[in-house]
């Protein structure tokens, strides 16, 4: 019997039979996510055996007696496709921090850098993209820092988006988790374009009406978090029963990130005039850069990966029970400007 235990880490397997995700997902379509080699890479040092087994409808001693039949039978290969799609992975990854790094620095070759970013960035999975700011964070960089390339791949993201995205029926219920990346993406673009507005005015007096309207937006974004709520309590649950965890993790917390960062803006215009005018309008500016940011990647990662992942996997009775529930939370109001695209 192979020398695992129940606390015994996917990744502790993978270490030893590299091949195992396209092995099970081949004998089990309930594996189907193991296909996608960074979700492997982001899942496997925290799922144990165990729990994995427990999601996928089986016991630890049936998943183990699998991983068995595949060695003995020579089915598990070495996983050479699936080390390689890792490599590369990585070497992206480590490519990105680098031009970054570049980037912050700002050095002569600017443009020249820049166009080399979006070189790279154009053709990276987006969850690379998210460790790689990320692990460039635990190094010692600044949220400013990650937004000195804000500017460079904001559009590259957007156009990308709007090119990749499936096509969905609106009877679908991801239809409508869609459209409403459409409408949160407007009020968030509308706010950051109003903050930029703020610049050219001369105190808080002078920009009465332009306060008016960010107040305005955030009425809306408030209402926005209902699209949060219906995702956490409808479509993640039915995703993690299938053992697929660590992106609704990702999702969840960026979720929590971006309400914190909204809050921050509600109270900066709930305590006018509290603090200068000028730290007033960066401070403002710096956290709708923020959330255009990394709103724009969040909804990349959940429409071309968690939404495609969860079409792939999803039962028609799932999505029959998502979209049951997703009534009854309700929904927000989308703006006229979002529904004249369709």
């Amino acid at each position: 019997m192979l020398p695992y235990k129940k606390s015994t880490k996917f990744s502790e397997v993978l270490a030893d039979y590299p091949g195992a995700p396209e092995y099970l997902a081949k004998k089990n379509p309930k594996f189907k996510s193991l296909k996608n080699a960074i979700v492997v890479q982001l899942m496997a040092p925290k799922i144990t055996l165990a729990k994995m087994a427990k999601k996928h409808g089986m016991t630890f001693e049936e998943l183990i007696s699998v991983l068995e039949n595949g060695v003995k039978s020579g089915e598990m290969k070495n996983g050479e496709e699936f080390k390689k799609r890792i490599n590369e992975a990585n070497n992206v990854k480590e490519q990105i921090k680098a031009l970054m790094k570049a980037l912050f620095e700002e050095g002569e070759n600017v443009d020249e850098i820049k166009e080399r970013f979006k070189e790279i960035v154009s053709q990276a999975n987006p969850v690379v993209i998210a460790i790689a700011e990320s692990e460039l964070t635990r190094e010692g960089y600044s949220i400013q820092d990650l937004m000195k390339a804000c500017d460079v791949h904001l559009e590259l993201f957007k156009d990308q988006l709007m090119n990749s995205r499936r096509k969905i029926e609106k009877t679908h219920p991801l239809w409508r988790f869609i459209k409403d990346h459409d409408a949160m993406m407007f009020w968030f673009e509308d706010g950051l374009r109003i903050s930029r507005e703020l610049k050219e005015r001369n105190g808080y007096e002078d920009a009465k009406d332009l306060i008016e309207k960010l107040n305005g937006i955030m009425k809306h974004l408030r209402e926005s978090e209902n699209h949060d709520v219906r995702q956490e309590n409808t479509l993640f649950p039915v995703l993690e029963k299938y053992g697929v965890e660590e992106p609704p993790a990702i999702m969840w917390d960026e979720h929590s990130k971006m309400k914190e960062r909204r809050n921050y803006i509600e109270k900066l215009l709930g305590g006018i005039p509290n603090i200068p005018y000028d730290e007033f309008v960066d401070k403002l500016q710096g956290a709708f850069t923020y959330l255009v940011e990394v709103f724009v990647k969040h909804t990349q990662k959940e429409q071309e990966i968690l939404y495609n992942v969860a079409l792939d996997i999803l039962s028609e009775k799932d999505w029959e029970d998502i979209q049951r529930e997703s009534d009854r939370l309700g929904y927000f109001e989308l703006p006229k400007e979002v529904l004249e695209d369709e």
